[in-house]
């Protein structure tokens, strides 16, 4: 999970394939939700920059029914069930990270505001196309970027930050 102070949590999905469903006890699903859906209510899958949400139960994709897998484009809205219903974005161009926001009935388990699909890069900033907006941050400074190299991810600085209270730039790596 990234917290970002101010801003929200943020939980980070790093693997191609996801499945999404009921947030149980001893569930095998990767993204939890609380909420009137199946205990696997769909997958989406990655491949390159392209994502596939594919049902495992009643599934609309912008509001028409669909029983195989479908592409997912930015700003896609779709629901499993009659009333949990997640957004898809892919905000930034470059890169092939999604976000999913719940926007109706339903909450994640564990409580974050969104779930990253994360590709090999994440932005975090003021701008619109930053996967994590940062409203209250400068709009004039640039995005701190999440990157990912081989199995770990780094924080790629362009401006100076506080690192545990010292001064660093450039790729800086994330300690869990």
């Amino acid at each position: 999970i990234l917290w970002v102070d101010g801003v929200g949590g943020y939980l980070l999905a790093d693997r191609d394939e996801v499945t999404l469903g009921q947030a149980i006890a001893g569930s095998s699903v990767d993204i939890g939700i609380v909420g009137d859906i199946r205990r696997k209510a769909g997958v989406i899958r990655r491949s390159g920059a392209d994502y596939l949400l594919q049902p495992l139960q009643a599934t609309l994709l912008n509001g028409q029914a669909i029983d195989r897998a479908q592409l997912l484009r930015h700003s896609d809205l779709f629901q499993f069930g009659e009333r949990v219903r997640l957004r898809f974005t892919q905000p930034h161009p470059l890169s092939a990270t999604a976000r999913l926001e719940l926007v109706g009935l339903g909450k994640f388990q564990p409580h974050v505001d969104a779930v990253l699909l994360m590709a090999d890069s994440c932005l975090i900033g003021p701008q619109a196309n930053c996967h994590v907006r940062c409203p209250q941050w400068n709009p004039a400074s640039a995005p701190l970027t999440l990157v990912r190299r081989g199995q770990d991810w780094f924080f790629n600085a362009t401006q100076e930050l506080l690192v545990h209270g010292v001064p660093q730039r450039g790729l800086i790596a994330v300690v869990p």
